[in-house]
């Protein structure tokens, strides 16, 4: 159980990891000539939000807890993914 648990969650990361490396490279494509410096590399993170906020058509909001999932699904599970990776691959190494 604790495995097929395991292989879920991390299956589920890898795809959250693969659509917020694209729409992190779709922010940077389209804030790619903003002049705000550090502006614009604000605007590139935030895409992976905003970007999914806007695909829903208005269905997901602003709200704080909708935000605190989307950070969650766009920052933590890639976070996640990468860190159960590096866990599989010394356990496998072993």
């Amino acid at each position: 159980m604790k495995k097929g648990l395991f292989w879920f969650s991390y299956i589920l990361a890898g795809l959250c990891t693969i659509l917020t490396a694209i729409a992190i490279v779709i922010g940077f494509i389209h804030h790619m000539h903003d002049t705000g410096a550090w502006r614009s590399v604000i605007q590139i993170l935030e895409t992976p939000i905003t970007g999914f906020i806007k695909m829903t058509n208005g269905y997901i909001q602003k709200s704080v807890i909708e935000v605190i999932l989307l950070i969650i699904v766009s920052y933590l599970l890639p976070i996640y993914f990468f860190i159960a990776t590096h866990f599989v691959r010394k356990n496998r190494a072993a």
